[in-house]
């Protein structure tokens, strides 16, 4: 049966398949954000993010098995140890502002990062953005506002969300800069340790036994974890960014229909409005930077957590 299933996918047109990996990508991206939601009822968000951390280490060691552990060498070790730290405040910003915050506010609010790469481009990398693309920028600000709604309630959630998004944008450039010297296999696996001493240390003082249940949690957030970005590399080697870009934003469907059957959230009206400017304003910085350049920073549709 599954054979039958896999042989039918792979009669399809490249352009389908790839609309289907980054659906599905998107579906394994907010189902993670549910299930760290879930296991945070009864485990600290930092002690999850440890776990996380730990178990997609775990999950990529056939891989690293596979390809020998030449495929580990480390040119850049500064860059690599820096995007570490810097990955590790990314995640713990972010796996605490998700338990804190509404799904669908969260996943709105993660859609910023392409307008934070953007600008730390222009700062670090001093790049060059004309008028439309900084207008795009603003707009996508105020879009996050209307989003946060700061004149009802300025949460520590929504504000976790966004430093981490900030990080993690960071985080991107120096992913690009390694991309020069550095394996994927390499970077992909540093990655993942790097963030395993951070983790742990911002866990202890938080620290509870986790039992079975929790432990099983804890790896299908990894799982989860790893599937979405599996299934965003396959869609990307198969359609431009372009093309797939919008289809990334489906995430906001599959966060509000899980965030309405698990925690019974009902998004407000100004969550739509707001996620729909975020939406155009990156979607238009997206659009800029593939004219522009021509090599895309695919990374930007998920942040990696």
């Amino acid at each position: 049966m599954i054979n039958i299933i896999l042989k039918s996918i792979n009669n399809l047109p490249l352009s389908v398949i790839a609309i289907l990996f980054m659906i599905v990508s998107g579906m394994f991206a907010a189902s993670m954000h549910c299930l760290i939601r879930v296991s945070a009822l009864e485990s600290h968000p930092f002690q999850i993010a440890f776990f996380r951390t730990l178990f997609v280490l775990i999950i990529f060691l056939p891989i690293v098995l596979k390809d020998g552990l030449k495929s580990l060498e480390i040119v850049n070790k500064k860059l690599q140890f820096t995007r570490a730290i810097v990955g590790s405040g990314a995640m713990c910003c972010m796996f605490y502002g998700i338990s804190i915050t509404e799904l669908s506010k969260a996943t709105a609010l993660m859609f910023t990062v392409p307008i934070f790469s953007t600008i730390l481009a222009i700062l670090f990398l001093k790049e060059q953005v004309g008028i439309r693309r900084w207008t795009a920028m603003v707009i996508g600000f105020i879009g996050a506002i209307i989003v946060i709604r700061p004149d009802i309630e300025f949460g520590l959630g929504p504000l976790l969300i966004l430093c981490g998004s900030f990080i993690w944008s960071w985080s991107l450039l120096i992913a690009k800069k390694l991309t020069t010297t550095e394996t994927n296999t390499s970077m992909t696996f540093w990655q993942a340790a790097g963030l395993i001493p951070a983790t742990f240390l911002v866990a202890i003082p938080f620290w509870s036994s986790p039992n079975l249940d929790q432990l099983f949690l804890y790896l299908l957030v990894a799982i989860f974890g790893t599937m979405t970005h599996y299934c965003l590399n396959a869609a990307l080697a198969k359609a431009d960014i372009s093309s797939l870009l919008p289809l990334d934003y489906l995430r906001l469907i599959w966060s509000v229909s899980l965030g309405f059957i698990f925690f019974n959230e009902i998004p407000l009206i100004t969550i739509w409005i707001g996620s729909a400017i975020i939406i155009l304003s990156t979607s238009y910085i997206a659009y800029r930077q593939l004219k522009k350049s021509k090599q895309p920073l695919t990374n930007q549709l998920n942040p990696n957590l």
